[in-house]
């Protein structure tokens, strides 16, 4: 977290010293995210749904930085979570909840193409935090309502992430797409995601 801290206050710190020749955008993003979580997670949370916003510093033409905030939800597969408790069988049982979701705080460099046209292609490198949280549920059977309580609270979790994507300039504004894969360094086995995110810019 300190360290993540750091860069970010770096990352201010040069862009008061070079603010003339900077430029500066920001909007709203939508993503669609497949997990890639370690086994057996993996069989209980598989496709997932992310909303967020955006910063971008151009420093050159070319060369940008994008803070990311992003927040997705994974719902759990009920009838896997069933069949993994061994009660898959038992009639009238209903699961709700138990629903994955991660926040992430990222700093990005991206690194354009110069086509000379209205879409350029761009690769993505980054880091930052992610918090990772899992939803308590609720079985309901013959009308009876019993709480699971799995009592894990959220885990704050360093990151890498790479990818890439493509904007397409409309006047002021920008519409871009990409797609990147987002490593979370947890203990053990380490986790991840992969959005594909549609955004717009306005600005920069």
């Amino acid at each position: 977290m300190k360290r993540f801290v750091a860069i970010v206050v770096a990352v201010m710190s040069f862009s008061t010293l070079a603010s003339g020749q900077l430029k500066f955008g920001g909007g709203p993003h939508l993503s669609l995210a497949f997990s890639a979580f370690p086994k057996p997670v993996n069989e209980v949370y598989g496709f997932g749904f992310g909303f967020g916003a955006h910063g971008d510093m151009s420093i050159i033409k070319y060369i940008a930085l994008r803070l990311n905030f992003d927040y997705h939800i994974f719902s759990s597969d009920k009838e896997k979570i069933k069949a993994a408790a061994g009660v898959s069988q038992v009639q009238g049982l209903e699961i709700s909840g138990l629903n994955a979701s991660i926040v992430g705080i990222t700093i990005n460099g991206l690194g354009k193409l110069p086509t000379g046209s209205m879409i350029t292609p761009y690769g993505i490198l980054g880091l930052g935090i992610h918090i990772l949280s899992v939803s308590d549920g609720q079985a309901t059977i013959q009308g009876q309502n019993i709480p699971i309580q799995l009592g894990l609270g959220s885990e704050t979790k360093f990151g890498l992430n790479f990818g890439a994507g493509a904007e397409f300039a409309i006047g002021m504004f920008k519409v871009y797409g990409d797609i990147k894969y987002v490593l979370i360094l947890t203990s053990g086995n380490s986790t991840g995601i992969i959005p594909i995110t549609f955004g717009v810019t306005f600005g920069g």
